[in-house]
């Protein structure tokens, strides 16, 4: 039996803090709160601080890519895949365009990472953000992190770092005329 991740924020400073971040039940709490709040953002994740981080809609073709990938892994995998699904991490509360698992527990936001977290890149992620959030989910527990760029270069990571094809045997493949974005 695998235990869950440690989800404790992790911060280092010489010099302290005047605030803390979130232990990983507030923040859970915190979402679970502004997911009900009628005021909240369509679209949004939170940091390590429980500060909402707005998301822009994204496009038809980055949506085309997620239909596409999420029928690929349900075809070639089993289990399930969802789309937009929030993964509790110690860096905050993220949601991957695309995640699969054989199964899920039906907890908001998931608190161990799926097995497989995919980010398609938009023109309004920094490469800072991705970096963040793929070692997030393999922090929380992803087996493997799919990121595709905005190229329509498909990369995949594990705990090991960057691998020159998936652990999983997946061969992704992008819809026709999906790319550039």
């Amino acid at each position: 039996m695998s235990s869950a991740p440690d989800l404790r924020p992790s911060i280092a400073s010489p010099w302290g803090v005047a605030f803390a971040p979130l232990p990983a039940e507030e923040l859970a709490q915190r979402w679970r709160t502004l997911l009900g709040d009628p005021r909240s953002p369509e679209r949004f994740e939170l940091d390590a601080y429980g500060d909402i981080l707005p998301m822009t809609p994204p496009k038809t073709a980055h949506q085309r890519i997620v239909a596409s990938f999420m029928r690929q892994l349900d075809r070639e995998l089993g289990g399930e895949s969802l789309p937009g699904v929030g993964v509790l991490t110690r860096s905050g509360v993220f949601i991957p365009d695309v995640v699969w698992s054989p199964r899920y527990a039906n907890d908001d936001p998931q608190r161990v990472a799926p097995d497989i977290c995919i980010e398609v890149q938009s023109e309004s992620n920094t490469r800072r953000e991705l970096n963040e959030k793929l070692a997030a989910y393999l922090a929380a527990g992803s087996r493997e992190v799919i990121l595709v760029e905005l190229s329509g270069r498909i990369r995949y990571f594990g705990a090991e770092g960057e691998r020159s094809e998936s652990a999983l045997g997946l061969r992704l493949r992008l819809p026709d005329d999906s790319y550039p974005l």
